[in-house]
């Protein structure tokens, strides 16, 4: 709470109140990397899962400059889709696979999206509706062996399931703090 009320400034500024806050938001991304079994220097903080999504998106987007295409699930979260529709009207060829009645995916689809042209596969850990959980080491092994970037939306699976990205080897993860009590306003990538 003193965060947001009395203990604000800016973290990178050279005076001292600024320099005490930048060690409590680097106390936090260690908190947050110690959660997902990431590095601290791999945390990114952002204002919120939708900015998460979008920045893992378009950053592999930038790094396959070459690649125009994009595999997603017909059932992500609005801020992945609504960023896909928004590509597709810029040219890219964007990929919505279906899941069955139970809401899951089936793997042999998505092995039959991935094309040369593919430059991330973006898929949810667990669905904001549904609560159907996407077998994330799967997928990110299939996209390792394609050699096409993986984002996985993990904002409804963090605090609730484990998160290992050593294991797990997603590229890209996004968080939001407001679904494990931390404020809104916070996401991480």
């Amino acid at each position: 709470m003193p965060y947001l009320t009395t203990e604000w400034g800016n973290p990178s500024s050279t005076y001292k109140f600024g320099a005490r806050l930048k060690m409590v938001i680097e106390t936090a991304r260690a908190q947050v990397a110690e959660l997902i079994g990431a590095q601290a220097r791999d945390v990114i903080f952002t204002s919120c899962a939708t900015e998460s999504n979008n920045a893992a998106i378009h950053a592999a987007l930038k790094a396959n400059p070459g690649k125009r295409h994009i595999v997603t699930s017909a059932v992500e979260h609005s801020s992945v889709l609504n960023y896909c529709v928004a590509l597709e009207k810029d040219g890219y060829g964007v990929t919505y696979l279906p899941v069955d009645r139970d809401g899951l995916l089936k793997l042999a689809d998505l092995e039959n999206a991935i094309t040369d042209e593919t430059a991330v596969v973006s898929l949810m850990w667990a669905n904001n509706e549904t609560g159907v959980l996407f077998p994330v080491k799967e997928i990110a092994e299939i996209c390792r062996t394609r050699g096409v970037l993986y984002h996985c939306d993990a904002a409804q699976a963090a605090g609730k399931l484990e998160i290992d990205v050593r294991k797990t080897q997603a590229d890209y993860l996004s968080l939001t703090g407001h679904k494990f009590h931390a404020p809104k306003g916070v996401g991480a990538l």
